[in-house]
């Protein structure tokens, strides 16, 4: 049901030029009244005619289109987000309006002339967000024409929001599997860690060995059979997807360094899914330590990732985490690099999920020493 409030029609709106033309035409009526002048009167008549023609065309016009913004893909922060605005003349008549959008702090303005019958024009604009979050836009269409002295504005659309994620760093991803093999972790979450991470592939037969070739490579039996080092040689090594829970923990009474902390570990939980997404074109699984709903999986492209990334835009800090289920994951978690990105260093959390799954994750915070990861904004 349609609310009253939603049926009333906005108001025309004067613009500067329209205050000056109403003054003068009640200054050029007045003085051809009080005068008795005819010309100056019937000018005076003549410009607020004008006035309401201006009026009842430029709201004709803007009944004509319509606005909506494009769902956007999700940006990072300190990046610009591109944004459209599609305006549509839903009529066979021409028209010519103007296209407002907010989409948060920001304000664009657009003016389409002429606008086809039954055409859509695309309004882009680059957006600077400096901050993670979900912002909300609106649209509508604006119409002044053809003199500009009255603008009628349409009831403004909300569309969806924009999503911006955590600040992107940089991270070589061949280095973190290089690091997880040789410094990640200890006791049984490192050989784990260490067995999901090392390049297995099928064997396609042996040769000769050669110099830089790894011990374990060494087939044993041919080489007691030829009497000389042999080595397997594999196929290419087939990629792992990459399970990533965050924690974003704070005290019951967080300061700006916790808070800061926190903004950290998102950066590099985002730039972690993004780099191993571009580098091995493999699945990546995003989970939210708190929420069971946040478990997104996406597939092998960066419009997925950046999808299951979106729950990092909203996420608050807390002091204690519930430790997900068995049936938390609807995938297999044998078969992939498993991490934990924490806001504070050898988090506890990562024993307590490792029990409740019955796999390892290793535990990272942006306070380690992380040689394969460079953060926002440095160079």
């Amino acid at each position: 049901m349609t609310r009253p409030a939603d049926r009333a029609p906005p108001p025309l709106v004067l613009s500067a030029e329209g205050k000056t033309w109403v003054w003068v035409t009640v200054l050029l009526a007045a003085v051809g009244w009080y005068k008795s002048i005819t010309l100056v009167l019937l000018l005076g008549y003549l410009m607020f005619a004008l006035l309401v023609v201006n009026g009842w065309l430029a709201r004709r016009h803007a009944k004509r289109a319509a606005a909506a913004l494009d769902p956007p893909a999700p940006g990072t922060a300190g990046t610009e987000a591109r944004v459209q605005v599609s305006v549509t003349n839903h009529t066979a008549r021409p028209a010519t309006v103007g296209v407002e959008a907010r989409v948060g702090p920001h304000a664009r303005t657009w003016l389409v002339h002429p606008l086809p019958g039954h055409a859509t024009v695309p309004c882009r604009a680059a957006l600077a967000f400096t901050r993670r979050g979900h912002y909300r836009t609106q649209s509508r269409v604006t119409s002044g024409y053809p003199f500009g002295l009255l603008r009628y504005a349409a009831p403004p659309v909300s569309g969806p929001d924009v999503v911006v994620l955590p600040a992107e760093g940089a991270a070589d991803v061949n280095g973190l599997r290089r690091w997880l093999r040789q410094a990640g972790g200890d006791g049984r979450s490192r050989k784990l860690l260490r067995r999901v991470t090392t390049d297995e592939a099928d064997v396609r037969g042996v040769r000769p060995f050669r110099p830089g070739d790894a011990i374990r490579s060494v087939h044993w039996r041919s080489t007691a059979r030829r009497r000389e080092l042999m080595v397997r040689e594999y196929d290419a090594a087939p990629s792992l997807d990459l399970v990533l829970v965050v924690e974003p923990w704070v005290p019951v009474a967080p300061t700006a360094a916790h808070l800061e902390a926190v903004e950290a570990a998102l950066s590099l939980a985002v730039t972690l899914a993004l780099a191993w997404s571009r580098e091995y074109g493999t699945g990546v699984v995003v989970a939210v330590a708190g929420a069971g709903d946040s478990v997104r999986t996406a597939g092998p492209s960066e419009a997925a990732v950046r999808a299951a990334l979106e729950p990092l835009a909203g996420v608050t800090g807390a002091p204690r985490f519930e430790p997900f289920g068995p049936r938390a994951f609807s995938r297999p978690l044998g078969r992939a690099v498993r991490l934990l990105v924490s806001s504070r260093p050898d988090s506890p959390y990562s024993g307590q999920i490792s029990g409740g799954l019955g796999r390892a994750f290793l535990p990272l915070s942006p306070a380690d020493p992380l040689p394969w990861y460079r953060p926002p904004g440095r160079s």
